[in-house]
């Protein structure tokens, strides 16, 4: 499929996977909003879309009928739209993604590639740090609001 825009993909990612989440929790407004135990396994429907999701771990994987995938986990149901390396990649990959550009680097769509594109993406300003608390704090992002910086382009509002 090409290269495409990590910012635009970003974005786009990080509302899909909110709308998802938010979804999820207000259909089944689970008890246990770190495990989802109380949950079954099921689909939802969103923009018209059918999402099969299935519990694991600290999370939740959804997949699209055509085979997107968002895997939503660590601290989902207080940062819905947040993001990592290791969810932005099966997003990406799931897309069927070789490459994306972001700051005018290409970066692989490759495990380590994409967590080394969200640490520079932090560095710059677009994604804030976010760390978890409970028994294994993780390190996830949350995206900057974006603004259009008058050329088309979109960059990160200053805070």
């Amino acid at each position: 499929m090409g290269t495409r825009d990590a910012i635009r993909l970003l974005s786009d990612f990080a509302s899909l996977q909110g709308r998802l989440v938010r979804k999820f929790l207000d259909e089944y407004d689970p008890k246990d909003r770190e495990r989802f135990r109380d949950v079954p396994n099921g689909t939802l429907s969103i923009d018209g879309r059918v999402w099969m999701h299935q519990r694991h771990g600290a999370g939740v994987a959804f997949v699209s009928s055509d085979k997107i995938r968002v895997n939503a986990h660590v601290a989902m149901a207080e940062h819905p739209e947040a993001i990592d390396g290791g969810r932005l990649f099966e997003y990406l990959e799931s897309l069927g993604l070789t490459s994306v550009v972001y700051n005018g680097n290409h970066y692989g769509v490759t495990k380590p590639d994409i967590d080394r594109m969200v640490g520079d993406m932090a560095l710059s300003g677009l994604l804030r740090l976010v760390v978890t608390q409970g028994r294994f704090p993780h390190q996830i992002y949350e995206l900057r609001r974006l603004v259009d910086d008058g050329d088309g382009s979109e960059k990160p509002s200053r805070p």
